[in-house]
């Protein structure tokens, strides 16, 4: 009995995340952008963020990596604009 009682706080253990200071460490490059059809030869562009979190769990921060495309149109020009995030859980 002491065995069963034993291996089922384990499992509940096991099933909990563990809570601490968390950063989120984001780096975005721009890899293209264009201005009314017009390439900018001079990227690639970096930057980066940092974002902390106070007692989170993995599964509650924020932090993936992707792609992102936005587009901007300003009277008569257009400015389209893709960016690659990297983001690392420390």
């Amino acid at each position: 009995m002491k065995k069963v009682i034993f291996m089922a706080a384990i499992a509940v253990l096991g099933m909990t995340s563990c809570k601490k200071d968390r950063t989120c460490k984001c780096t975005t490059t721009v890899t293209s952008q264009t201005f009314n059809g017009v390439a900018n030869p001079t990227l690639p562009a970096a930057s980066t963020e940092e974002t902390k979190y106070t007692k989170a769990s993995k599964k509650a921060v924020d932090c993936n990596s992707g792609e992102e495309t936005w587009t901007q149109v300003s009277g008569a020009n257009t400015t389209i604009q893709v960016q690659k995030v990297d983001c690392s859980l420390s």
